[in-house]
């Protein structure tokens, strides 16, 4: 059985997602598509492709919701029912690892038993807006309003109503949804979330809860024990936040010098623990992946031809 698992979340793009695939081969491969992509595009991303894929519990997915979670979450639980890989890597459809499988599973099995995973603490000064200038502690002090998982949005202003408690167990963190988990680690946040369905409640009604409902959980010691002190701040993804929208910026050919030097840095040290302060932390370390490349496959078959190698 594969050592690694990916779950990717996709929605559109069906060569895109059906290059990366081929791109992981040896690991087990959840694929969650949105409920909305028509069923032929679905089956476009993995038309031909050798290795199976476990097509997870189709959602529908909004930006900013807690669907966003769920689709994790569900590859997650597919991962664990039907792989035993010991790390579970969470991959969107515009990612590309930049390493070969070979370099990623020898890399990974120096990090046995740790997640890698951006985590900052709230306050975060990226999160402050010029309405909310508190770092992101607008995102949880306030109930905001869905329908079935999706944020309701007037004018592009999200939906919100009063003011609520922050459950005090919660060392509230800023992530990204990208991240490599530790195995035993994915069965923890599950079981804290089976039981406690307060929190469930209280994520649900938090904006944007894919960058901070697990990472707050797993860095919780009053929920999770010892396992805090297996997580590090280090996020093995290459992005370009220089668009200043709160996006990453779309990767094209152009990027491949900066690719190239990221692919081959010195690798991070599992035993090193990052300050949790710094976003950003471990970006002079070796980076296994990169987003979001272009649909246009240009780059996908550079980094092929000379980094995955």
């Amino acid at each position: 059985m594969a050592e690694l698992a990916a779950i990717i979340l996709a929605h559109t793009n069906p060569g895109q997602v059906r290059r990366l695939i081929t791109a992981l081969p040896g690991l087990d491969v959840f694929l969650h598509c949105d409920q909305r992509t028509p069923a032929d595009v679905l089956e476009q991303m993995t038309a031909g492709v050798s290795a199976p894929v476990h097509i997870v519990e189709r959602r529908r997915t909004t930006l900013a919701s807690w669907s966003l979670v769920e689709a994790e979450l569900s590859g997650l639980r597919a991962a664990l029912g039907h792989s035993s890989a010991e790390h579970l890597i969470v991959l969107s459809g515009t990612c590309y690892p930049l390493v070969s499988m070979a370099e990623l599973h020898e890399e990974l099995a120096a990090w046995r038993g740790l997640t890698r995973m951006q985590l900052t603490p709230v306050p975060f000064s990226w999160w402050s807006t010029p309405r909310n200038p508190d770092g992101g502690m607008w995102r949880f002090r306030r109930r905001f309003l869905s329908i079935r998982e999706q944020q309701l949005f007037v004018r592009q202003v999200p939906l919100r109503t009063f003011k609520r408690r922050i459950p005090g167990e919660l060392h509230l963190t800023a992530s990204a949804q990208w991240k490599i988990y530790a195995r035993a680690h994915v069965e923890t946040v599950l079981a804290v979330l089976d039981q406690r369905p307060d929190l469930v409640r209280f994520w649900r009604t938090t904006f944007i809860p894919d960058e901070s409902a697990l990472a707050s959980i797993l860095a919780s010691p009053e929920l999770v024990g010892s396992v805090t002190e297996e997580l590090r701040n280090d996020l093995p993804w290459w992005m370009d936040w220089s668009t200043g929208t709160g996006h990453p910026r779309w990767l094209d050919v152009e990027d491949f010098p900066t690719l190239e030097s990221a692919r081959w840095a010195p690798p991070g040290d599992p035993d090193a623990m990052p300050d949790w302060g710094a976003w950003g932390a471990g970006d002079a370390h070796r980076k296994l992946f990169a987003r979001k490349l272009k649909p246009d496959l240009r780059l996908q078959d550079l980094i092929d031809e000379r980094l995955r190698l």
